[in-house]
């Protein structure tokens, strides 16, 4: 009779068999849940903002003894604009989680240069 063993080894390389979180890393879970919460912000929807932030809160539960706890308390007094600028100053404005995915970035045109532009260039395709 023949036995295999194996090994089932994470390609993530944490060494934490089975404890990898559904649906991406942690920090790509906590963007995400970071981004919904912004979102509700930006929507101007109480309700959902501090859904969002009590999600964030059991996730990473070390925020609700950091600075960003502000922002709850921003919330506990309705005050949504507060609680987004206290996000902002966290995560800094040029976090791909401020980036409106909605709104195309803009298309610099820049024209085509004309034949006689390559007038006296060199070109060696020797190479």
């Amino acid at each position: 009779m023949s036995m295999e063993f194996g090994i089932r080894i994470n390609p993530s390389g944490s060494g934490r068999s089975g404890h990898e979180p559904q649906g991406g890393s942690r920090r790509q879970q906590h963007q995400q849940k970071l981004k919904a919460l912004i979102d509700a912000l930006d929507a101007g929807d109480l309700v959902e903002a501090t859904v969002n932030y009590r999600l964030l809160l059991e996730f990473s539960p070390a925020l609700a003894h950091s600075n960003f706890a502000r922002v709850g308390q921003a919330l506990a007094s309705t005050n949504l604009a507060l609680a987004k600028r206290v996000i902002e100053e966290i995560y800094g404005q040029s976090q791909a989680i401020f980036r409106r995915a909605t709104a195309p970035a803009p298309m610099n045109a820049s024209p085509m240069p004309s034949p006689s532009s390559r007038l006296g260039v060199l070109v060696d395709s020797s190479a």
